[in-house]
């Protein structure tokens, strides 16, 4: 497991599974971290995905199916978009920059 502090006001600590370049991030209950699950609930996930193909081109595919984008992102070397799944919990599709 991977702890590290996110910045803001108070500082929240953050805790991910990792699992090569894939990763599950836990929230702590009335401590959750933005972007989350819709309704955070025991059991609602936050999942982040290494895309095998350049970002653009799974953000042409989400929108060529409708799918509603909730934000795109970039940290360092990674380009993100954030998604909702059918049951509301937030995946976050990556791609690493080289």
């Amino acid at each position: 497991m991977q702890s590290h502090h996110l910045s803001g006001t108070p500082s929240v600590e953050r805790k991910a599974f990792k699992f090569g370049n894939q990763k599950i991030n836990l929230h702590m209950k009335s401590k959750e971290f933005e972007p989350k699950a819709n309704i955070p609930t025991p059991g609602s996930l936050d999942l982040c995905f290494i895309a095998d193909r350049p970002i653009r081109e799974v953000i042409k595919n989400l929108h060529k199916e409708n799918w509603p984008i909730i934000r795109t992102g970039a940290t360092s070397k990674i380009n993100s978009v954030y998604v909702r799944d059918p049951d509301q919990n937030l995946i976050e599709i990556s791609e690493i920059m080289l």
